[in-house]
């Protein structure tokens, strides 16, 4: 009995490590939904913790002059690419054409800038859709590290004191002006509001601290309560 009781005191004490171990073994995506809604500066924007869980998503919902800006963490070596592309936006234009009302974001664009908020490229339009593409070729950033991942209507554009940062282009990527323009702000008229997904690689992240403390502690119960029905069992 004893030695059943002292032998759990240590198991006890290694289910932290051991848990740890286990739950970073089970490598999975991770999907983020924006909360509220996010800002269009750098002091604003949603922050989604860099770690080791890939980033698969963002979600979320654009109004009249509005712009998302998310702060993410990416791998590296032209592994990123952001997408609004999906067999939901693929639909947008027959159902134009037939009248459907959509709540999806029939236009909307991408941004992606460094760390201290200058621009590295942007895409609104691409390979003949209105749904933008910032793909992992060209443009895509070799150094990993903390990003921020922009999205707006449409005509509703990044700005650094009064200067766009980024022309405009019928289709394809942009780089900006200039290299040391900062965003400050969106200005602008947005033709299109709604709901949007964004599809990505190359990106990290991990749960909420307080999902990993739940399960640790539902992991650590059922645990101990095998080990409780052992030794009664003796």
């Amino acid at each position: 009995m004893i030695k059943d009781l002292l032998y759990m005191k240590q198991f006890i004490s290694a289910i932290p490590v051991l848990l740890a171990v286990v739950y970073a073994g089970q490598a999975q995506a991770v999907t983020f939904a924006e909360i509220s809604d996010a800002g269009d500066n750098l002091n604003t924007a949603q922050v989604i913790p860099s770690g080791a869980f890939s980033l698969d998503s963002i979600s979320g919902n654009l109004f009249k002059n509005d712009a998302d800006l998310f702060q993410i963490f990416l791998t590296g070596d032209q592994t990123f690419s952001a997408t609004t592309r999906n067999a939901q936006t693929e639909q947008i234009p027959i159902d134009d054409l037939l009248g459907i009302p959509t709540e999806l974001v029939t236009d909307p664009q991408l941004f992606l800038f460094d760390s201290a908020g200058r621009g590295v490229y942007a895409n609104d339009d691409s390979f003949g859709s209105l749904q933008p593409t910032l793909s992992s070729l060209g443009f895509s950033p070799n150094e990993a590290g903390i990003y921020y991942l922009a999205v707006s209507s449409s005509g509703y554009n990044p700005f650094s004191n009064g200067t766009k940062i980024f022309s405009e282009a019928l289709s394809g990527e942009v780089i900006p002006n200039s290299s040391s323009f900062v965003v400050t702000n969106f200005m602008g008229a947005s033709n299109t509001n709604g709901r949007y997904e964004i599809a990505l690689s190359g990106a990290k992240a991990v749960p909420e601290p307080t999902s990993i403390l739940g399960i640790l502690s539902l992991g650590a119960w059922g645990i101990v309560k095998r080990l409780k029905n052992k030794i009664n069992q003796k």
